[in-house]
């Protein structure tokens, strides 16, 4: 009799645990269910604020002043925000979503913004837990230093047209106006000349119709002095006070040949003459053709001078040495002391020296002196060597000069200490628009 009373007994505390152990498994199906929403609230929310933080980064680099810019920004983050969370997604409430900050600290733009939700809870509720889902997100956004170097030599021939309204596009790319990036602009071809310079003051900026107008106004003629150019365009980038410097800071070049012109002092007949000695390509014994220096046109150029016997060791600015960097080219010398001659192939190898010195200088600048070079090449020239009596192989292609003033990881003389650039080939005109916006994307996208 007592043994039947324990097993009835323990049939009821069965029966209790099950009812017990079912009641807590809804529960915890119920709470999984519930997490699964928060969860799934919580996903689109975050992409939603970084959508929102995204589009504000790029829109900060509309209007023509900070003001202006803040409520471009403003604007596109709440619009996107609004466009990837719609109301009551999956049930969710009591969504907020907010702009924390928009700073403009030396041309670095930061934009902060946060959001949350209540996600929908079917069960929890009865335990009276409410889930909340919250998401932030931070873009900076990088003002730019740059400068633009045009090649207008005579060897663009009918394809002039086609780089000018490349370039154009180009710097449509970029912010102008107080506050936003800085934008400079030379041209050259037997000389060089700044056509517009960079704003070196803290309000920044620049005005993209003088820079329009520069470039429609220039016309294709004479050689290729690229070392000028690329002096010119590091002098204007070194002159930023350090303090108001970009983080980002560019040349891009563009050319269509080898540099085949030395800008310096010569000495003819006992007169010293400032100009611009063109190699005249086929290695004459005695290069005789000076340049002006200052100029792009080659009116009234060049002007021949018949008892040039030597070089210099540096420019006319006492800044750039004939010699490579990293006796990349030898130049031929004689007399007591020794000095270089004055040979077609020695001019010649020493513009192609001279742009790389100028190159490495300003890739290899400390902190925010540091510049980064990107190039861009036009049509075949570039994939031969221009210069067929200097004993030059493979390595002198103008091509492989435009990739070592990138540093690009694919040049024979890349130096993975300095900031490495891009290098991108049109093979003709029709290219040109595509390669330009190859490397102004990858600017916009490293000053994100």
């Amino acid at each position: 009799m007592k043994l039947k009373q324990t097993i009835d007994n323990s049939k009821g505390q069965v029966l209790i645990l099950t009812v017990v152990a079912i009641f807590a498994l809804v529960g915890l199906s119920a709470l999984a269910i519930d997490l699964g929403m928060a969860y799934a609230v919580k996903a689109k929310l975050t992409s939603a604020v970084d959508a929102a933080s995204l589009a504000a980064g790029k829109a900060i680099k509309t209007g023509a002043d900070d003001a202006t810019r803040k409520q471009n920004a403003l604007a596109a983050a709440n619009s996107y925000f609004a466009a990837n969370f719609p109301t009551n997604y999956m049930g969710s409430s009591s969504t907020s979503f907010s702009v924390d900050k928009i700073v403009n600290d030396a041309g670095t733009w930061t934009v902060n913004v946060s959001a949350s939700s209540a996600a929908p809870i079917f069960f929890s509720k009865v335990i009276n837990a409410p889930i909340t889902a919250s998401a932030s997100a931070e873009t900076t956004v990088r003002s730019i230093d740059m400068m633009l170097v045009l090649d207008c030599s005579g060897s663009l021939g009918s394809s002039f047209s086609a780089l000018q309204q490349a370039a154009i596009l180009f710097i449509n790319g970029f912010q102008e106006g107080a506050g936003g990036d800085r934008v400079g602009l030379v041209t050259f071809a037997s000389g060089a000349v700044l056509n517009d310079a960079i704003n070196k003051d803290a309000n920044r900026g620049f005005t993209r119709l003088d820079l329009i107008a520069h470039i429609n106004s220039a016309a294709s003629n004479g050689a290729t002095n690229a070392e000028e150019a690329m002096r010119i365009a590091k002098a204007e980038m070194d002159a930023i006070p350090s303090g108001i410097r970009s983080t980002l800071r560019v040349i891009v070049l563009f050319s269509d040949g080898a540099p085949n012109i030395v800008s310096g002092n010569f000495v003819n007949s006992g007169t010293t003459r400032t100009g611009g000695l063109w190699s005249q390509g086929s290695s004459p014994a005695q290069p005789t053709d000076l340049y002006t220096i200052n100029k792009v046109t080659s009116s009234g150029d060049p002007k021949t001078y018949s008892s040039i016997l030597k070089l210099p060791t540096q420019d006319y600015t006492g800044t750039v040495n004939l010699a490579s960097f990293n006796n990349a080219r030898t130049l031929t010398s004689s007399g007591t002391p020794a000095t270089v001659n004055n040979t077609g192939c020695n001019v010649n190898k020493a513009a192609r020296n001279m742009v790389e010195n100028i190159a490495n200088s300003a890739r290899s600048g400390a902190g925010n002196s540091a510049i980064t070079i990107y190039s861009i090449g036009l049509g075949s020239q570039l994939k031969s060597n221009e210069v067929t009596s200097c004993s030059y192989g493979s390595q002198e292609y103008g091509e492989n000069i435009m990739k070592r003033l990138a540093n690009t990881t694919d040049s024979d003389k890349y130096q993975s200490a300095q900031p490495s650039g891009m290098y991108v080939y049109a093979a003709d005109a029709t290219q040109l628009n595509s390669a330009f916006q190859k490397v102004r994307s990858l600017i916009l996208r490293l000053s994100k």
